[in-house]
């Protein structure tokens, strides 16, 4: 686990690809499960406990999809597993990052200055994963990082605006 972890960490790093994780089912699914509790835990942290789940589920059915839809339109649905957990995988490793940032963030009794900077750390960590997610859609469709860069900004948008039309946010 400890050795999966560290592939992981290289990964999000940019440092290796999907094509080194196993293509395994089971390791799949617990990636899929860690990655929903991940979000399930960020979505708490921003809307409470109002339809937690179904956002996590939402969200973890548009990253299969994204996936699945990518690999199809390129006939190398064989690389669905180890592109899907390394995803998967690797927004599990970011999640800790990106909760001490929104806690940050959230603190009224921080001066202005840190909060402002709380902010900008997450901006940047949302920058970071979407070039870590155009580095394994580089890797598994044999792309340029430009054009998978942009395939995966391009999901992070259409993503979040269809979970904001989904779930709009209570004011």
């Amino acid at each position: 686990m400890t050795q999966l972890l560290r592939l992981l960490v290289q990964i999000a790093l940019l440092r290796r690809g999907p094509s080194e994780l196993p293509a395994s089912t089971v390791l799949l699914v617990l990636a899929g499960v860690a990655y929903a509790a991940a979000r399930a835990v960020r979505y708490w942290m921003r809307f409470g406990d109002d339809q937690l789940w179904a956002r996590a589920a939402v969200d973890l059915g548009l990253m299969i999809a994204l996936a699945w839809l990518v690999l199809a339109a390129t006939r190398r649905i064989s690389r669905f597993r180890q592109t899907l957990t390394a995803m998967l995988g690797t927004a599990v490793v970011i999640a800790p990052l990106g909760v001490v940032l929104l806690v940050l963030q959230e603190q009224s009794s921080l001066a202005d200055a840190l909060r402002w900077l709380a902010w900008a750390g997450s901006v940047a960590l949302i920058f970071w994963y979407t070039v870590v997610v155009g580095h394994i859609l580089k890797s598994a469709l044999e792309v340029g990082l430009v054009t998978s860069v942009a395939i995966a900004l391009t999901w992070l948008l259409a993503g979040d605006a269809l979970v904001r039309r989904i779930f709009p946010a209570v004011t």
